[in-house]
């Protein structure tokens, strides 16, 4: 499965241009026209993906290269299926599929860039990756948004990730679709935009988008899978034991990575499938750092503040984090969660109009257009029609009744 690396921040067309003839050319410089490669991001069990760029609007873009030669009846049929439900999907929280280059050799998928690298590498870096920097006022140097220095994200940003997971996850089960891979690796980064700033979101925390549908698929709610694949440290215990699965398997991946961007580790590690098991199945409940007094108490002898998860975050990962499907939170009750609910973050009131005449003392200013004379008032000359009305004086009102009389 091809995991998501970290991306550098898009460099100028010109750098790239000679990063490319620096090195060997392969088949795929040639293959993958329009598009420049300039350099590898990371390489998976079938495809790897690449940085480049349209080399006519110079849009950064990541190139997933798939060997025609190495594929399996099977993983061709994971491919096919990536594209189709790629074409189909438009979604501010899903990676976009932006071109097919079908060549020879290989076949590639020209994918929306994320400039931030995936969510694994933004919690490792405590938010410190290049791409992701901001400016917190207006004239104020860059800078990269403030984390914990240990255990888990800032609450903001972990609640703003929620919402924005949610509205996936919200996306993908109105088309009947379930990811079965939900991973930080496949949630990557954008800085927000300015239209994404004036709806809310807040100041300096990322755009999250899922990526990486090689392993989804069209999955009917009355449907079942029973076909092992993903991640296994995010993996669902019912598909870690080769049994039946259904869409809920998908939230016990967003449980365990709530989990690791609250906390700072994932909820369960092993080295294989098999101890990942026995660990979720011996386990006596979900336990957070803060409620172990030993690891409070080390923390504090280091001079290290362990910042409390909030209770109703809490309550959604333990509810998420089930290992009976049955006992496991509804998509639902997800996405009416309190947690959820308090991870709105509210519009910004709109700016109020400008007074273009604020207050101050005395009547307002005589608009300059008013100031100009006309021309004909001050010319002695000017002829000035008479008045087509005839004022009498009062002495000479007769029996008109006072009224005028031309």
């Amino acid at each position: 499965m091809l995991t998501s690396p970290t991306a550098a921040s898009p460099a100028p067309a010109k750098r790239t241009s000679s990063a490319t003839s620096e090195r060997p050319r392969r088949v795929e410089d040639d293959e993958v026209k329009p598009y420049v490669i300039v350099s590898d991001l990371g390489k998976g069990s079938f495809a790897t993906v690449y940085r480049g760029y349209h080399e006519q609007t110079h849009v950064q873009v990541a190139i997933k290269t798939v060997n025609k030669a190495g594929l399996s009846p099977k993983l061709f049929d994971n491919l096919q299926g990536e594209i189709e439900i790629l074409k189909t999907l438009s979604h501010r929280h899903i990676t976009k599929l932006l071109d097919i280059v079908r060549a020879e050799r290989n076949i590639y998928l020209i994918i929306e860039f994320c400039a931030g690298g995936d969510l694994s590498n933004y919690i490792k870096k405590r938010g410190r990756v290049e791409g992701l920097e901001y400016i917190p006022s207006p004239g104020a140097a860059p800078t990269y948004y403030q984390h914990p220095r240990t255990g888990g994200l800032d609450e903001i940003v972990v609640r703003s990730f929620l919402r924005q997971l949610g509205r996936a996850i919200k996306f993908l089960r109105q088309r009947n679709l379930i990811h079965r891979d939900i991973k930080p690796q496949n949630l990557l980064l954008n800085p927000a935009a300015p239209d994404d700033l004036a709806r809310g979101h807040p100041l300096g925390v990322p755009i999250l988008k899922v990526a990486d549908f090689g392993f989804a698929r069209s999955l009917p709610q009355a449907m079942m899978a029973e076909t092992l694949c993903g991640s296994p440290l995010y993996m669902a215990p019912e598909i870690l034991r080769y049994e039946k699965y259904d869409a809920k398997a998908d939230l016990w991946s967003v449980g365990a990575v709530l989990y690791e961007m609250a906390v700072g580790k994932p909820p369960f590690r092993a080295q294989n499938h098999i101890e990942l098991i026995k660990k979720i199945d011996s386990a006596k409940g979900i336990k957070f750092p803060d409620e172990d007094p030993q690891v409070n108490a080390r923390a504090a002898a280091n001079g290290e503040e362990l910042k409390p998860v909030p209770s109703d975050m809490k309550k959604l990962i333990r509810s998420l984090l089930k290992r009976l499907p049955a006992e496991r939170s509804s998509f639902e009750d997800f996405f009416g969660s309190t947690a959820m609910q308090k991870s709105k973050f509210p519009r910004p009131p709109p700016e109020p109009p400008v007074d273009p005449y604020p207050l101050r003392e005395g009547p307002p200013p005589v608009p300059e257009h008013h100031k100009v004379i006309p021309p004909e008032v001050l010319d002695p000359k000017a002829l000035i029609p008479p008045s087509r009305i005839h004022f009498r004086r009062r002495d000479d009102v007769g029996p008109s009744n006072g009224r005028c009389v031309d």
